[in-house]
């Protein structure tokens, strides 16, 4: 599993009765799930999936940041696979507890609950812990990740910095049960959690390294670069240089930059995405490229300016509310 830095990694077998597999409808559920099934409700269904709501979206990456692992997916954002594993519009809980503190959950209706997860709030909305359901997943080139089977599933529990692991005790109550579908299954062969991991976040970290800016980007310009973003691209002297199954190719063909006009090719670009809300994006970059020219509206602004290493661009671009703000820095220099 890839984990960020020197995140702490604590792993735990589990107790016979947290391998049980659970649901609602299970016989002698004990008094613990039975309390917390009869405090769970079904929430209406939103506007937005939870994966797109926009205070959902910035307790995630305010407590994981932008750093990479393997759950559901291989070698990703880990806030990304997060969010995807409650998209569902139509199986979103609720559960509130005694103390005040509740769970809000959804699942990735694609694996039918497989891949499932749950935020723990405080009575003050403050988000204490993150739960996630998900096979350990592995990258394995172009085919599918390789998981975990659904009888050996982990629960991987994300904490802030200084939070002790009983914080996130809830979470072990509600991932006891067993989503609908998954529960028709077979008893051999319905999912059961094998383990469960603690680990305490690094949510400061950025998305990417100066190692991974291009050759020939100004340094003037770097102060451009969002440090909580991801690296998407980037390209110099027309030339792709990530990502790196594209390294060396050109940034452009024929066609693209016909269409492009008499616009030349930056001497130097880089893409990050962001999954902060659009308009936060605008306003830093408002701050951040004082003096530019602003074009544009709505899902795409550009940013042009100038500076002693020549002219630069900044494009802001999103497509949708999903996969968060798209910002490239362009830079040209002077001849």
């Amino acid at each position: 599993m890839n984990t960020p830095g020197k995140t702490t990694l604590r792993m735990l077998s589990l107790c016979a009765a947290l391998c049980l597999p659970l649901s609602s409808m299970a016989q002698g559920i004990s008094a613990e799930d039975a309390a917390f099934v009869a405090a769970t409700v079904p929430m209406p269904s939103p506007p937005l999936r939870l994966s797109a709501h926009p205070e959902i979206r910035a307790d995630v990456f305010k407590l994981l940041g932008y750093a990479r692992g393997s759950y559901t997916q291989g070698n990703t954002l880990i806030a990304r696979q997060v969010l995807d594993s409650m998209h569902s519009l139509d199986d979103i809980t609720r559960t509130m507890l005694p103390d005040g503190r509740s769970v809000l959950a959804s699942i990735d209706a694609g694996t039918h609950g497989a891949w499932r997860a749950a935020m723990l709030f405080d009575p003050q909305r403050k988000l204490l812990a993150l739960g996630l359901v998900n096979g350990h997943c592995q990258a394995t080139g172009d085919a599918a990740p390789a998981c975990l089977p659904s009888t050996h599933a982990v629960l991987t529990l994300f904490l802030p910095p200084g939070a002790e692991d009983e914080t996130a005790a809830p979470l072990l109550v509600w991932a006891r049960q067993v989503p609908a579908m998954l529960a028709q299954a077979a008893p051999a062969q319905r999912q059961s959690i094998a383990a469960v991991e603690y680990i305490t976040t690094r949510p400061g970290q950025p998305g990417w390294e100066p190692r991974d800016v291009p050759p020939d980007f100004p340094a003037s310009l770097l102060h451009l670069l969002l440090p909580n973003a991801e690296l998407n691209s980037s390209s110099s002297g027309g030339k792709i240089v990530t990502p790196a199954g594209l390294a060396g190719l050109p940034m452009r063909t024929p066609t693209e930059a016909a269409e492009a006009g008499d616009e030349s090719m930056p001497d130097a670009d880089i893409t990050l995405r962001s999954y902060a809300d659009f308009h936060w994006v605008l306003n830093t970059y408002a701050k951040l490229a004082k003096g530019a020219q602003v074009k544009g509206h709505d899902d795409k602004v550009v940013f042009t300016g100038s500076d002693a290493s020549g002219r630069y661009t900044v494009t802001l671009r999103e497509p949708n509310k999903d996969d968060g703000v798209f910002i490239t820095v362009a830079s040209w220099r002077e001849k």
